[in-house]
């Protein structure tokens, strides 16, 4: 685990490697300029180790700025070049909605898809 320290807040970040081309990745706290760039070489290293897919859980990431977006299209590109894939989960309301503005919701592959419970049959 670790710990990117930013102006306002703290970016916990956790790596789990499973099969050689997989990894999940866990943040939690804030993404913003002060320390989008040790994120973003965090996750690059996994790339340039060869993993292709890559899954980054959002559920605890409370906030995100344009830098932050910018990283993770850049991650989700460079994953495809590779022939692999970036898989967003569990936004939270606030971060889903900010993917929504901005159009990058459709770009990217969210898990779930919405916030909409399914019903039951």
């Amino acid at each position: 685990m670790a710990l990117l320290i930013s102006r306002n807040g703290i970016l916990e970040t956790e790596i789990r490697k499973g099969e050689p081309q997989h990894a999940l990745v866990i943040v939690a706290g804030e993404l913003d300029t002060s320390n989008v760039a040790q994120l973003y070489e965090e996750l690059a290293d996994l790339t340039r180790e060869g993993v292709r897919h890559i899954a980054i859980n959002l559920s605890e990431l409370e906030f995100v700025d344009s830098t932050g977006l910018s990283a993770l299209i850049a991650v989700h590109k460079r994953a495809e070049a590779m022939g692999g894939e970036l898989i967003l989960l569990s936004p939270n309301r606030d971060i889903r909605r900010l993917f929504e503005v901005t159009g990058i919701d459709t770009y990217f592959n969210l898990r779930p898809r919405s916030e909409q419970p399914t019903p039951p049959n």
